[in-house]
């Protein structure tokens, strides 16, 4: 917050920025009420303020590093802590839910985070891998439930599950750990589905670019039926109909037993439009 505009507010909420500011960077920011009439016996000793800074910074490093685990292993745990401190400086945070926080992180990164020369390329993309099972797992709408033995009909409209994402990275994400990494970016994009399976445990799964390209279609899908999807994907592909749809017939009645596209229904599809949350994309 601006200085004019701080001075302008009750003395209290005053306190309460000078507090936050000083939490986030102690070595800039001091803290006192001496300065605020009426207050100055709201001043803080400067071992209990430690106290605070200390209870504050570990808790958000452990919640974070609880979200991120390869991205802090790889960081190493000097500069991951200077990363959460960067965060800490520069960041301003729109939600209190704490749950909500790996999204701001996220945001961080991408708007905010200042590489330096050692840092690996590919932190964006491997911290939001890392949130999306989180954002998954938490999602509050669920799969549609198809009958037992349902049968793939080719002139009917389907939509991809709200806990299914398909995902493309530049990076193999989900092959990245601290003694694995890559210096270079591979010449093909990585492209992955994130599901939630019908016990709630999330799954991973690594996808071809065509199929990645076939279940992106039944995103938000409520016109286009399977006929008409491939057929749109084989004029793309300059392949025949028959090839494409004799590749997809498999893949996509697996897809509907596990949950993973649904026909479509209006009503469901009104509840996904309303509920559905913002997805952070690398």
């Amino acid at each position: 917050m601006k200085q004019e505009s701080l001075s302008e507010l009750p003395v209290f909420q005053q306190l309460q920025y000078q507090f936050s500011a000083h939490i986030k960077n102690p070595h800039k920011n001091t803290y006192s009420s001496a300065k605020l009439p009426g207050l100055v016996k709201l001043n803080i000793e400067p071992r209990r303020l430690k106290a605070y800074e200390d209870l504050f910074f570990n808790n958000l490093r452990g919640f974070f590093s609880n979200i991120f685990p390869v991205l802090t292993s790889i960081m190493g745990n000097e500069r991951w802590l200077e990363l959460i401190r960067e965060y800490l400086q520069k960041h301003d945070s729109k939600t209190p839910l704490f749950h909500e926080l790996g999204q701001e992180f996220l945001d961080f990164l991408q708007n905010e985070y200042e590489a330096l020369a050692n840092d690996p390329p590919f932190i964006l993309e491997l911290a939001h891998y890392e949130w999306v099972e989180l954002a998954v797992g938490i999602e509050p709408l669920e799969s549609v439930l198809n009958p037992e033995g349902i049968v793939l009909e080719y002139d009917e409209v389907y939509q991809l599950s709200p806990v299914a994402w398909p995902l493309v990275y530049e990076w193999p994400v989900h092959r990245l750990d601290a003694k694995n990494m890559l210096d270079d970016k591979p010449e093909w994009v990585t492209t992955l589905l994130v599901y939630r399976d019908d016990e709630d445990a999330v799954q991973f799964m690594e996808l071809s670019p065509v199929l990645y390209e076939l279940l992106v279609s039944f995103m938000d899908n409520n016109t286009l039926t399977i006929r008409q999807i491939l057929a749109s994907m084989a004029e793309t592909m300059q392949q025949p109909i028959e090839s494409v749809t004799g590749f997809a017939a498999q893949v996509l009645q697996d897809f509907l037993e596990k949950n993973l596209i649904s026909p479509f229904n209006h009503e469901q599809d009104l509840k996904y439009k309303t509920k559905k949350h913002e997805k952070i994309r690398p």
